[in-house]
């Protein structure tokens, strides 16, 4: 008898013992849902704005090392294609770290933050009348995309025109601009022109 008693009451504690409704667990699946949506763009955000920090880090790198080459060869008629330029151990690889080199191709040995090589395009204006000596050097990060496609690109641009050097930025949250830098856009094909003073950059995508 005390057997059957005790097997009744065991039963009646375990049949009260709560558990979750299904209204319950589809409130939980709500609530989850609406954290992941509110947090996962702001930890995006955070992610990508830290990226651009790095991109930002790196490039001032390479525009140090463009002026350093730019200043100490009176412009780029020196350095005015890939393989002068990426020579090793000379053009404006003397300037940087190694992990910071290019190749001729003009691929960097470091990928960006969405690892990717970083690359650079050298450009001179053309026609009559224009300085030899004058020219850009563009550095390249294809972005979140990891595609040089003129959307969500980030550049920068060193040029040196008639002894001087001056550097602007484009794709970023905040830009570094130069009153003799004009604009910095995609193409087909990359180029400058300079008019007055200010450069026209296309690089190409």
């Amino acid at each position: 008898m005390r057997n059957l008693m005790h097997k009744a009451n065991s039963k009646k504690i375990a049949q009260k013992k709560p558990g979750f409704t299904l209204v319950e667990i589809l409130v939980v699946i709500v609530v989850i849902g609406l954290l992941f949506m509110v947090f996962v763009p702001r930890i995006d955000f955070a992610s990508n704005s830290a990226r651009e920090t790095g991109v930002k880090s790196d490039f001032r790198s390479f525009e140090l090392a463009a002026e350093q080459l730019m200043r100490e060869n009176a412009g780029v008629s020196k350095h005015n294609t890939l393989a002068t330029l990426c020579v090793a151990n000379g053009g404006i690889n003397q300037y940087l770290d190694a992990a910071l080199q290019f190749d001729t191709t003009g691929k960097c040995a470091q990928n960006d933050p969405w690892n990717q090589n970083y690359t650079l395009q050298i450009v001179t204006p053309t026609g009559t009348g224009v300085n030899p000596n004058s020219g850009a050097i563009m550095f390249l990060s294809g972005g979140k995309d990891s595609k040089l496609d003129g959307t969500g690109d980030f550049v920068m641009a060193t040029v040196f025109d008639d002894g001087k050097i001056s550097s602007a930025t484009s794709g970023f949250s905040s830009n570094i601009t130069s009153a003799s830098i004009g604009g910095i856009t995609s193409n087909t094909a990359a180029s400058v022109s300079i008019t007055g003073g200010v450069a026209a950059l296309k690089y190409k995508k």
